[in-house]
């Protein structure tokens, strides 16, 4: 049978059309589901029968294919399929050829059975997955950016006194945030230094009706905003118990200093499908779809929000998005149960790989609770991490006298300060070697660590590439080098430079793409990249969200503030978007960051007028892989032991156009979590 398409401009006409008059996005479909033969279906099953499925929106969209792989020393080069869209610049010609217009249906798997709770929006009910009222309460808003920062500013200070004197409570309470021991923070246990993986796993509980028959399931999370980061309490969420039925995940969302956002965790589904034996299995990449799109923008405050979500059959994984500053303020949870590679890991044992000394199968790591587990687990973290050379460097400050780590130096420097001993007893140690050397190396490891969009200090980048990331802590740091644009000249566009975190070049197929990742951890990390959109298609459920039409006030830069006098060249934006002032994103078109875009009646749960910036909210939108997956998995060596990264090449040709909220993600698929460095 031939798939229904109607004509691209026909489609375009439409969409533009709906532009120019400001009404919200919507209609019918541009493709209604057919069965009819896959091929990419039969060539993955290896059935020499043709495998018949359901296909075209919001049946699944036409796979893409298997991208071209071939491997040049220490290079990958990737050709992905050419795309099944026109070739239409979706920035110039907006929304673009691979727009779908909205079907306000719940999606289908390739047997054409509905997927409960796949329709995040509807006329009339904006937040369609919402499972309740959101609820307020107020935090603690400080942050680990702030108690740091004031940490090593007491440091600073006792150097520059000359006596040396710097409070061990002090120090050990730096210790206490990179490890994410107790304090009295509401982030309280979140670690900087990311190695408790193998222990955060959050389960779904059953839930059961009066009559014993599992009816759902929930999930608690935890999850932290502040600055350029998103931490959560879980890395993994096993749906093992709601594998037919849908389930709920209960966010409890800590808006930090400077960690206004709008909530908008994209679920990612697989397919489902009856191989030729009869036999019900998991498909390839389906779908995924913003679940909500939800201003979160009091600071010091906890907002509880209960999510519902599809089949756990159908769980690929969760993206909590930072569209605000992004790259890098995104977080990514796992369904536990996946797995990969050549021994048939679950991504729970890659972990464990990672940071158990026992390997993968050593099931009673605990890094979280055992000290010598926690002791190897933190290990495998590289020293070019700069949240380990903040925790080496406060590790050096509590050494003990008779300590075998001392060096000369150390000991040189206490006998030079012998005379300070007396205010050893009240809780002040003593200096090790040159303080204002350490708080200087501390001031240096805290700027690096809060600014994900530069490499940090001893790695360069490679002149040759468009983009070179380091992968460590299970975190990526991208470097800023061939990225282009002067931004869209929208709302605070108008204070930007050079665009950070975006590949403008990129509009039209083809478009090449090369990065080399360095890996600074001491164990093996990968390498994937992913395509939201572009090639298959995407949705906007939500809102249309031009910046250009908002009425009111725009975010002004406080007189005075070094932005204020020369906002392109200004020495103190040590991180993307001077987030002392306000948050800015630097990369791409959501710039428009007024702090009340919605209805101001109702703070908390006001319907939606516009979002925070973004062309278009991302609604539902058919993913697909380019390199690192289907063509097999791209690993990238760990550091070396005289220290020297590990390194991989990776060179993609894109066929197609990007989608517009999204130009290409790219993550370690083993070692999820934060390691996560997107383009726009």
């Amino acid at each position: 049978m031939k798939h229904k398409r109607p004509f691209v401009k026909a489609r375009l006409a439409a969409a533009l059309a709906l532009f120019a008059g400001g009404v919200s996005l919507g209609g019918s479909a541009w493709a209604e589901c057919e069965f009819r033969f896959d091929p990419f279906l039969t060539n993955a099953t290896g059935s020499p029968n043709p495998v018949f499925k359901w296909l075209g929106h919001p049946c699944a969209q036409p796979e893409a294919g298997v991208s071209e792989r071939t491997e040049s020393g220490n290079t990958t080069i990737i050709n992905t399929p050419e795309g099944q869209h026109a070739a239409v610049d979706p920035f110039a010609n907006p929304p673009g050829s691979n727009f779908l217009m909205t079907v306000y249906e719940n999606l289908r798997d390739y047997e054409n059975r509905e997927m409960p709770n796949t329709m995040p929006s509807v006329p009339g009910n904006p937040y369609n997955l919402h499972d309740g009222p959101v609820l307020t309460e107020s935090i603690d808003k400080r942050s680990p950016d702030d108690d740091l920062d004031m940490i090593i500013d007491k440091i600073e200070a006792a150097a520059k006194k000359g006596h040396g004197r710097v409070s061990q409570k002090l120090i050990k309470f730096g210790i206490d945030i990179l490890e994410g021991n107790p304090i009295n923070r509401a982030y309280s246990g979140m670690p900087m230094l990311h190695y408790k993986g193998p222990v955060n796993v959050t389960p779904v509980i059953p839930e059961y009706d009066a009559d014993g028959n599992l009816v759902g399931g929930n999930a608690d999370i935890n999850i932290f905003y502040w600055g350029q980061h998103i931490e959560a309490d879980a890395m993994f969420i096993d749906p093992s118990a709601v594998q037919e039925v849908p389930w709920d995940i209960t966010y409890k969302v800590h808006i930090l200093h400077n960690g206004m956002e709008d909530f908008s965790p994209m679920i990612s589904y697989v397919n489902r499908f009856i191989n030729p034996k009869g036999i019900e299995v998991t498909g390839p990449p389906h779908a995924s779809m913003d679940e909500t799109f939800f201003p979160m923008l009091d600071e010091g405050t906890k907002y509880t929000i209960k999510l519902k979500q599809s089949k756990g059959k159908y769980f690929n994984l969760i993206y909590h998005w930072g569209w605000r500053i992004h790259p890098p303020r995104v977080q990514a949870i796992e369904n536990a149960l996946k797995k990969a590679g050549p021994d048939g890991w679950n991504y729970v044992q890659w972990e464990r790989s990672a940071f158990c000394e026992g390997g993968a199968n050593d099931v009673d790591c605990d890094p979280e609770n055992n000290p010598d587990d926690k002791a190897y687990a933190i290990a495998q973290i590289g020293d070019l991490s700069p949240a380990k050379r903040m925790y080496n460097l406060f590790k050096s400050m509590l050494d003990d006298d008779d300590d075998d780590s001392h060096d000369g130096k150390h000991k040189r420097g206490w006998k030079k300060w012998k005379k300070w001993k007396k205010w050893k007893k009240y809780g002040h140690r003593k200096p090790h070697g040159d303080l204002a050397k350490t708080a200087k190396k501390l001031r240096a490891a805290y700027n690096d660590w809060r600014d994900r969009t530069k490499l940090p200090a001893g790695v360069e980048a490679d002149p040759d590439a468009t983009l070179t990331l380091l992968q460590v802590n299970n975190t990526f740091y991208g470097s800023r080098q061939g990225l282009s644009g002067e931004g869209s000249g929208m709302g605070p566009g108008s204070f930007k430079g050079t665009a950070n975190g975006s590949a403008h070049d990129w509009n039209i197929r083809p478009y090449n793409f090369k990065v080399t990742v360095y890996n600074g951890d001491h164990f093996q990390h990968f390498y994937r990249n992913v395509d939201f959109g572009g090639s298959r298609g995407w949705e906007n459920q939500f809102q249309f969200t031009d910046p250009t039409t908002l009425q009111g006030p725009q975010p002004v830069i406080p007189p005075g503030h070094p932005a204020d006098e020369d906002p392109f060249n200004n020495p103190s934006n040590t991180i993307a978007g001077h987030d002392n002032v306000f948050p800015i994103n630097r990369g791409g078109t959501e710039e428009f960051l007024q702090p009340s875009p919605r209805n101001l009646t109702d703070p908390v749960n006001g319907l939606p007028q516009l979002g925070s910036g973004c062309f278009f909210t991302f609604g539902r939108n058919y993913l697909w892989p380019n390199a690192g997956a289907l063509s097999g998995l791209i690993p990238v060596p760990p550091v070396a032991d005289d220290g020297t990264p590990g390194m991989h090449k990776v060179d993609i040709t894109y066929n197609y156009e990007p989608s517009r909220r999204l130009r290409l993600y790219q993550f370690d698929p083993l070692h999820h979590g934060v390691a996560i460095y997107s383009l726009h």
